[in-house]
């Protein structure tokens, strides 16, 4: 067994870091799957926003790691086992360089999210072609932001080639106080774009998402140092008073 109050102590917090480190992997799980069905940002990765939808995956195949690897720490720390601690310390410290490298990437690139946004929608956005000329899947996902953000068409309502026709455009339903805001009553029609608001929605999500990633980042290397305390004890253990 580890001896010493370093070693002692590194072992029942470990139990404690374990228990934290899986519901932080539960946590980047759920994120993934959030961005991945989330109505609204479900609907702008039917959009082609491919780097998204692969930001996404990635969170949900962290998450299956982080509660793999605090498994295998749990296990190592019951065991005392030497090899899977110093396995499950390297995990600790790579995943801590991946979530603070993942967190700082997502606050320098944020603005790739509107360059993403702006390739996707460039056809429309020059006026070349309308939404009613696109993929039906295309026009189902502009049709369900529009009803979530409250807007009609991209850079304008006259996107569509007859906006009035257009059922997620129709603000017939608003109260006078939101009509005087962002509905046409005469239409009635919302004449806001969707434009900023989609933009502003996604930086705060990534902007949020990298705040969140850098701050978890901690964890992993609370534990990385706990483990090697507990490591140091059962290695003086092993070797016995001189």
């Amino acid at each position: 067994m580890a001896d010493g109050c370093c070693a002692n102590c590194s072992k029942v917090m470990l139990f404690i870091f374990n228990s934290i480190f899986f519901l932080a992997g539960l946590g980047l799980l759920g994120a993934g799957v959030w961005g991945l069905v989330d109505p609204s940002l479900r609907n702008l990765l039917l959009l082609d926003l491919s780097f998204f939808n692969s930001v996404a995956i990635m969170c949900i195949v962290a998450g299956s790691l982080v509660i793999i690897v605090s498994f295998l720490g749990c296990c190592g720390a019951i065991m005392e086992n030497k090899c899977m601690l110093i396995t499950f310390a390297v995990c600790q410290f790579l995943i801590f360089g991946l979530m603070l490298s993942a967190g700082i990437v997502g606050l320098v690139y944020k603005d790739r999210v509107v360059t993403e946004l702006t390739a996707a929608m460039a056809t429309v956005v020059d006026g070349s072609e309308k939404f009613e000329d696109r993929s039906t899947d295309f026009q189902t996902s502009m049709t369900n932001l529009q009803t979530i953000f409250k807007c009609c068409g991209y850079s304008s309502y006259n996107n569509w080639r007859s906006p009035g026709a257009v059922t997620s455009c129709d603000c017939s339903g608003e109260s006078t106080a939101d009509a005087a805001t962002y509905c046409d009553a005469t239409t009635p029609a919302y004449y806001r774009s969707c434009q900023s608001l989609f933009t502003d929605y996604m930086y705060w999500g990534v902007q949020t998402a990298a705040i969140i990633v850098m701050s978890l980042s901690s964890i992993p290397l609370i534990g990385f140092f706990m483990t090697l305390c507990l490591v140091n004890g059962i290695s003086k253990n092993d070797v016995g008073p001189v």
